[in-house]
């Protein structure tokens, strides 16, 4: 988008008087000969002008005559239309005038005008438009920034992988809402970025709302934003995430954690393209493709009546099963290595890879927090390495599971508390070589304060010292 107001391609004038019109034409058209002058006599032929020539910025009379008013116009201008807009208007009463700021337009031209007047007011407006579009940009790229690192390529050779991102490859070209489904920790945000990446929105916004992360009072606003006084502590207008990724895609990340009663709101949005923020009446129109993503069963919570079956039929018109890391046995190695290689980066260690035994850790345990657990864990091996390879990773007094014993079965009765703590904090103790605070302690590996620790170990009978030998 060109900062320069003279490279505006076109721009709209809506006067009724013809004079005053004339004038500003020949005035712009002198000054910007690049630049195509439109002009309107009413909010009606204004509204048919905007919708067919699609001017950049718009210079309307307030006073127009008629039943609607250039404040009615300029109303349009902010919401459905958000384009910059400047008043032309003489004196006004104080009534008109609040009326006229309560559109937030970009600038006023006053009559009788003078030359100068009018392209101070060009260029401050559209300086202030542009600015608004990079901060609204920047906003969305900053997610996308710190993700860059994972857009490049999916590390991925198990064919349980490959059939997910078949099916993203399907359905990413294809205007259509999309639904992930997956236990946590699966990567469900990665697949959405790849949707998003090769569609035909890959260069406008990708925008991300966890439903789950938000107080359920604020989703609204947060999805939809608000008028300034639309409830206790709007002090001024919010944009909301749909408008944000307008002509990109939304992610709604836990869509299964959206509060019932809101759920209609996002249904409505999904049919009839557009929404209204909080405090308004006015609907915006919005293009936005929406990629939900949730690790619950939906069709379980449908009949359970904490999600509407209309909503959920809507979402899961393309469902796509990314399948838990114990079912994917052969990205685990492929994986465990690319963490590594980024963490030998961000540390500045030479790290070459993983022993024979820290591999074996690796390919035994169950992952029950998929791929995020797998990252966690081996950026933590990363940074204690003391050698070029990754001795262990601490994974071998977790119990024996395999990927067999994550067959459905018939599940095991569960262990007393008591010995389920006492084997945590056991295993602890063994993984730390019976350090028990500061740094890399068995109090901070199970994030609990020492002394806390220190009373559990004393009720349990387990004595201070190294190793799971050291009991009562």
């Amino acid at each position: 988008m060109q900062s320069d107001y003279k490279q505006l391609a076109r721009i709209l004038i809506v006067e009724d008087e013809y004079v005053i019109a004339n004038d500003l034409s020949s005035l712009l058209l002198e000054h910007m000969p690049h630049t195509s002058v439109l002009l309107a006599k009413s909010v009606p032929e204004a509204v048919r002008v905007i919708t067919h020539k699609h001017p950049e910025l718009v210079l309307v009379d307030i006073r127009l005559r008629g039943e609607q008013t250039g404040i009615d116009l300029g109303k349009l201008l902010s919401t459905r239309y958000r384009l910059p807009f400047i008043y032309v208007t003489s004196h006004a009463d104080k009534q008109t005038l609040q009326q006229a700021v309560a559109t937030q337009p970009y600038g006023y031209i006053v009559k009788p005008f003078e030359e100068d007047d009018i392209f101070v007011a060009l260029e401050a407006a559209w300086n202030r438009y542009t600015s608004e579009q990079l901060v609204r940009q920047q906003a969305c790229l900053t997610e996308e920034l710190r993700a860059v690192h994972h857009l490049d390529s999916f590390v991925a050779q198990d064919p349980g992988t490959h059939a997910a991102l078949q099916l993203v490859q399907q359905v990413a070209p294809v205007d259509m809402t999309a639904l992930l489904l997956g236990e946590t920790g699966t990567g469900k945000e990665l697949f959405a970025r790849a949707i998003h990446e090769h569609s035909a929105r890959r260069d406008q916004p990708l925008v991300k709302v966890n439903c789950a992360a938000l107080p359920a009072q604020l989703i609204e606003s947060e999805l939809f934003g608000h008028e300034k006084g639309a409830f206790t502590g709007a002090m001024a207008r919010r944009i909301g995430k749909f408008e944000v990724a307008d002509k990109g895609t939304l992610f709604l990340d836990e869509i299964g954690e959206l509060p019932l009663e809101l759920q209609p709101k996002l249904l409505r949005v999904l049919q009839e393209k557009e929404i209204e923020r909080l405090g308004s009446n006015t609907p915006l129109p919005i293009d936005v493709r929406i990629i939900a993503a949730t690790n619950r069963n939906l069709a379980e919570e449908v009949a359970a009546g904490r999600f509407r079956a209309d909503l959920y039929y809507r979402l899961s018109i393309f469902p796509i099963t990314i399948p838990p890391l114990r079912e994917r046995p052969g990205d685990i190695l492929p994986l465990a290595a690319y963490f590594l290689a980024n963490m030998s980066k961000q540390l500045g260690k030479p790290l070459k890879g993983f022993h024979a035994t820290a591999q074996q850790e690796l390919v035994n345990y169950s992952w029950p927090g998929n791929v995020r657990e797998l990252q966690h864990v081996v950026e933590r091996a990363a940074l204690l390495a003391s050698s070029p390879m990754v001795m262990t990773l601490g994974l071998q007094h977790a119990p024996a599971e395999t990927r067999a014993a994550n067959a459905p079965s018939k599940p095991a009765l569960p262990k007393p508390l008591h010995e389920v703590e006492r084997e945590a904090i056991l295993a602890a103790l063994d993984f730390c070589k019976g350090r028990l605070r500061g740094e890399g302690g068995a109090a901070e590996y199970l994030q609990i304060p020492a002394n806390t620790l220190d009373g559990r170990m004393r009720r349990l009978g387990i004595k201070k010292g190294f190793g799971t030998s050291q009991t009562a």
